[in-house]
């Protein structure tokens, strides 16, 4: 490949984008090399699209496989973006959906120089978004709107003012990382008075499970007794508990093998239901095309070998991926057979695929459209955003269009 990529920023997935585990790619020999990872994969890597911004470009291992000793990745992005855009919008317009503008707005690779290149990603890039948005507004009006739909707001800090909070969310998630879990305690009363959801989670985090290795007692002991004395403190007042976050990270320090963790993570759902028998139990996961290693494979074996729980709580670093990208997304997790909630986070002020300004906070036009495309989903319960994602002015703008969304038609 290409010396000019920088080999640190590749990455080989299967054919779903799940990260394999296999080593980044070393610059030698005016090449990128990269070990041949077997049938069927995908390489990824940051693309700047002019007038678009940079995004984590996908492309899978068709045309190209243990034979080809080089790929012109650039190439390979916009071919494969073409087709994964196309072959989208055909698949819609089989079912009804009228999408035969937007493929003619898409223009087909030319391989005779890199502005026509970078011309077609664009067009395919943008037609993909439009058709994922048009799709999930036809499924809406199909399903005659969607009236259960829970809009959060992840909080912090247990000092946030009630007041900074009306009127747009109906459900708080506490992080409680914080060792007096007890602080919580006014928060979670208001929230009670005014009948909102709440949620605790990051209640044994990775920051946590790592401590809790080097803890005099056995760490199982030490996960346990956290877990249970947070649902105990509050019992009948917080129905849904994120029971582990961070996986598959978190359980790393403890046990690597596969099937240890899902018995690990058996025996503290088990836990938390004899404590509080109402409450909703969640696993809580990062992904992130980039920067993080997906947690599909272990909350499937999860659901294949029986352990009780209620649904995924998956925190989305979805700014390196497209609005095509997330509808992929939600339906590989919908696979799962669970509920599903998700949490945008914020990109950090250095990430190189946030496609506004370093620091600038969410567009609310973005998060109108990760919107829709959730509640298009039966199986996701809601979405949450940080208290700082939108300005006060910009989330009583973004209840109102959410009120419209959720009227039956």
């Amino acid at each position: 490949m290409d010396a000019a990529l920088d080999a640190s920023l590749l990455r080989l997935t299967d054919i779903r984008r799940e990260p394999l585990p296999v080593q980044a790619g070393e610059s030698c020999m005016g090449a990128v090399c990269l070990p041949y990872p077997g049938e069927p994969f995908g390489v990824a890597y940051p693309l700047e699209v002019p007038d678009y911004g940079c995004l984590y470009l996908w492309s899978n291992s068709r045309g190209y496989g243990s034979q080809t000793h080089e790929i012109v990745l650039e190439r390979e992005l916009v071919h494969s973006r073409y087709q994964r855009s196309l072959s989208f919008i055909k698949q819609y317009q089989r079912k009804g959906v009228p999408l035969e503008s937007l493929q003619a707005t898409m223009l087909p690779p030319d391989d005779s120089g890199r502005e026509l290149l970078m011309q077609s990603l664009r067009k395919s890039l943008q037609a993909g978004e439009q058709a994922a948005l048009a799709v999930a507004r036809t499924r809406l009006q199909r399903m005659g709107g969607r009236e259960l739909f829970v809009w959060g707001v992840a909080i912090n800090e247990p000092d946030l003012s009630m007041q900074a909070l009306h009127p747009p969310f109906n459900q708080l998630s506490l992080r409680m990382t914080q060792p007096a879990l007890e602080r919580w305690e006014p928060l979670v009363q208001q929230a009670q008075q005014e009948r909102r959801l709440v949620r605790g989670e990051s209640v044994l985090d990775a920051a946590f499970i790592q401590q809790a290795v080097h803890l005099p007692q056995p760490p199982l002991d030490a996960l346990l007794h956290r877990l249970c004395n947070a649902i105990r403190l509050y019992r009948g007042r917080i129905r849904y508990w994120e029971i582990l976050s961070d996986l598959p990270f978190s359980l790393n320090p403890i046990v690597s093998n596969e099937r240890e963790q899902v018995r690990l993570i058996g025996t503290l759902c088990e836990a938390a239901r004899a404590v509080d028998f109402g409450i909703v139990r969640l696993l809580g996961a990062h992904y992130s095309l980039y920067h993080r290693h997906a947690a599909f494979q272990l909350l499937n074996a999860c659901v294949e070998w029986g352990v009780p729980f209620e649904g995924v709580h998956l925190h989305l670093h979805w700014h390196d991926f497209d609005l095509l990208d997330l509808d992929s997304l939600l339906e590989h997790y919908g696979d799962l057979g669970k509920p599903l909630h998700l949490t945008l986070n914020l990109p950090a002020a250095a990430n190189p695929f946030w496609r506004a300004s370093s620091g600038e906070q969410l567009p609310l036009e973005w998060l109108q459209q990760v919107s829709t495309l959730a509640m298009s989903k039966p199986f996701v319960v809601g979405v949450q955003v940080p208290p700082n994602a939108l300005p006060p002015a910009a989330l009583h703008e973004l209840r109102a269009w959410q009120a419209t969304m959720l009227q039956p038609t």
